[in-house]
Parts: structure tokens; C-alpha cells; sequence
């Protein structure tokens, strides 16, 4: 075998390993990729909270206290926040 033949083997044999490391890479990228498709169907996690979808247990109510119509500093608005049970919006 000639030099020359033998760079030429050389460089075939280097190009068929690229080409299998490449292709390793790509499968293991795709089986990464349908293992977490897999896992968010089996979770069913789509990235919104769960309390977004429960109704709020407290409604909103606007009252007035000793006030006799003229003077707007004595109206309050209560929004619920400051009772207990508010909705949380956190996510786990």
C-alpha cells in the first residue's frame, strides 16, 4: 500500500466516524425530544396554572360608611384580597 492509499484509507475511515458520531447526536437530540413531548402528554402540563381555572371564592363589593354622598374619601372597594382563601397564581 502506498502512502497515498493510505491517507486515502485514513481519511475515509475519519469520515465514516464523523458521520456516526453526527448520527448519534441526532438520534439522541430526537429521542430527547419525544421523551419530553412524552412527558408533558402523560402530565398534561401546558404551563398554566391551576388556579387560573378555578373561580374565585370571594366576590368584589363596594360599600360607603357614614358617608352622605358628598364626600368620595369615605367609599371603600374591597376586592377580596385582604380576606383569606384569594386565588394563588404561583406555579408549582
Amino acid at each position: 500500500m502506498s502512502p497515498q492509499e493510505h491517507a486515502r484509507a485514513r481519511l475515509a475511515e475519519r469520515a465514516r466516524a464523523v458521520a456516526r458520531i453526527r448520527r448519534g447526536v441526532i438520534v439522541a437530540a430526537l429521542a430527547a425530544f419525544v421523551l419530553a413531548w412524552g412527558v408533558i402528554a402523560a402530565t398534561g402540563s401546558k404551563g398554566t396554572a391551576t388556579a387560573a381555572t378555578q373561580p374565585a371564592t370571594t366576590g368584589s363589593t363596594a360599600t360607603t360608611t357614614g358617608s352622605t354622598g358628598d364626600d368620595d374619601s369615605a367609599s371603600s372597594f374591597d376586592d377580596g384580597s385582604a380576606s383569606s382563601g384569594g386565588v394563588t397564581t404561583a406555579q408549582s
